[in-house]
């Protein structure tokens, strides 16, 4: 007696030789999607840990020529010569790690660098320093390290609103600290997932 077979016994034959082919199929896309999101996230630490390292060696420094224009901290320490080598250092980092940080931090970076600075000023020489010479809070004429030479140092307009001097510093530095902390993933405790705009 020859048995006849219907579409549908061969239907469940069929589905029960895949059933295991499937499974396998799934199991390798899963566990190499998973491969694939471990090396993504390594890379990713790995980034942010250069980008913390770069960080402890800039903040120091962005520190420093923040404290010289906007007359706080240890500002009667720092002498005009001291802030441009201070800026030299920080392009050397900055630029040679560029590509670590997005575009955002690094146009941050520019502009805080250009209202310090008035840069391609002159030939041959140094950029200008858009800080005041004096403020309210102090004159730096009045420094023991204080040259007649140093007044070269600074642009003519310098001081001609050291208050919206100062201030154009002070912003450009809070949108350089806000570009720092998108980078380095730095949220607040209210705020667990940081806004920033592209």
């Amino acid at each position: 007696m020859a048995s006849s077979w219907n579409s549908v016994e061969i239907a469940t034959l069929a589905v029960a030789a895949l059933t295991p082919l499937t499974v396998a199929g799934l199991g390798y896309l899963v566990t190499r999607s998973g491969h694939r999101i471990e090396r993504i996230q390594w890379a990713n630490q790995t980034v942010v840990s250069r980008r913390l390292e770069i960080f402890g060696q800039v903040a120091p420094g962005l520190n420093q020529l923040l404290c010289f224009a906007t007359f706080v901290g240890g500002w009667k320490e720092i002498d005009p010569r001291q802030v441009i080598a201070v800026k030299r250092k920080l392009d050397e980092t900055v630029y040679a790690n560029r590509l670590l940080f997005s575009d955002t931090l690094f146009t941050a970076y520019h502009s805080f660098m250009t209202a310090m600075f008035a840069m391609y000023a002159t030939t041959d020489a140094d950029a200008l320093l858009r800080a005041p010479i004096d403020s309210i809070w102090g004159d730096r004429r009045n420094m023991t390290w204080w040259t007649e030479a140093m007044d070269g140092l600074f642009t003519r307009d310098a001081d001609a609103d050291s208050m919206a001097s100062i201030q154009r510093i002070q912003d450009a530095h809070d949108r350089l600290a806000q570009a720092f902390r998108a980078d380095l993933y730095v949220t607040h405790e209210a705020r667990p997932l940081l806004d920033v705009k592209p």
